[in-house]
């Protein structure tokens, strides 16, 4: 597992001065673009060394800010992956089901997404202010799959007992099949 999925995103949240997905990317000079998918939410890619982010535009603004969060994770992580191939063609990862929890780089990339949106403090927050896991996902403005993920880390952290107070499992292939609002399961 790559460290970089906890760290990095504190270190440019207090480097830049914010969480918001798509802030960082600009500071960082990663082009966001805004595309109609049918069935994506977004992709990823780098063409002479620039790298772009392209989101479906048919999305609701909480998902195409997830969205837009774990792609960064993907430049940020995995830009190995984003060479070019032994032809000379541009590589790109795409999923047709974005936040899958099966694959290694997939997991990385949601849980940079989850620290980047999700600040610790104000998770904990909400867990003693009595706050259900649906609750707190509307609140944060995450999916609540995506908080489950965050939620499995601190729990592997040690950081609070919280397993008995928020049991859920993150669907392993959320975000390829949820409803597009925070609530959805």
């Amino acid at each position: 597992m790559d460290k970089r999925s906890f760290s990095l995103p504190g270190d440019l949240a207090a480097r830049h001065g914010t969480r918001d997905p798509f802030r960082l990317a600009e500071a960082l000079n990663v082009h966001v673009r805004f595309l109609p998918m049918k069935k994506q939410k977004g992709f990823c890619t780098n063409v002479l060394h620039n790298y772009f982010i392209y989101i479906n535009e048919n999305l609701s603004r909480q998902m195409q800010r997830m969205t837009c969060a774990h792609e960064l994770g993907h430049i940020l992580l995995h830009k190995d992956q984003l060479r070019r191939d032994d032809q000379g063609r541009f590589r790109r990862i795409v999923e047709m089901e974005l936040f899958d929890i099966s694959s290694r780089t997939e997991y990385e990339a949601n849980l940079f997404a989850a620290n980047l949106l999700i600040e610790e403090d104000r998770l904990m927050d909400l867990v003693r202010e009595g706050y259900d896991i649906v609750a707190i996902a509307s609140i944060l403005d995450v999916n609540v799959n995506l908080l489950a993920i965050r939620l499995a880390e601190l729990r592997k952290e040690g950081l609070e007992d919280i397993s008995s107070r928020l049991p859920f499992t993150p669907d392993r292939k959320f975000l390829g099949n949820i409803e597009d609002r925070a609530d959805s399961l």
